[in-house]
């Protein structure tokens, strides 16, 4: 409970960095906004007359367990002594505790703003990466297979 209580404390403080910093163009794992949100820029980019002619959906198969923890350490606005043990907690399975090596815990308060802020910075990249005018954003979810 302890643990949990504390990423809850800097979730919160944290959030409002992720917020101002955040792509206005993500629709996931934020406050205030929701899938029927990015349907709807969906709809207002594709309606213009020269929208782009396709649509591009992936997935970033097992993205919370595979963000690295080095780049979190580097990039993230946060006391790294608190964040470090965040990400090393490791988990249970089967009645077994198993270390960490990479990625946000499933289901921890703070990894969807960490999860977030890595594909913000995907997404930065993306975008001075690109040499035409198509209109990225995303919408991230949790699905249980």
């Amino acid at each position: 409970m302890y643990d949990r209580a504390l990423q809850a404390l800097y979730a919160l403080a944290l959030s409002p960095v992720a917020g101002a910093t955040a792509d206005l163009c993500s629709f996931g794992f934020r406050k205030y906004r929701s899938a029927q949100d990015a349907c709807q820029y969906a709809f207002i980019c594709l309606s213009k007359k020269d929208s782009a002619q396709w649509v591009l959906e992936g997935d970033i198969k097992g993205c919370f367990d595979n963000i690295n923890h080095e780049w979190l350490l580097d990039n993230i606005p946060m006391d790294k002594p608190i964040l470090k043990p965040f990400l090393k907690a490791g988990f249970v399975y089967n009645r077994h505790l198993n270390p960490t090596k990479a990625g946000t815990p499933q289901g921890g308060i703070i990894s969807p703003i960490l999860a977030n802020r890595t594909l913000d910075r995907m997404e930065l990249a993306i975008h001075h990466r690109k040499e035409q005018t198509e209109t990225l954003f995303r919408y991230e979810d949790r699905q249980t297979y």
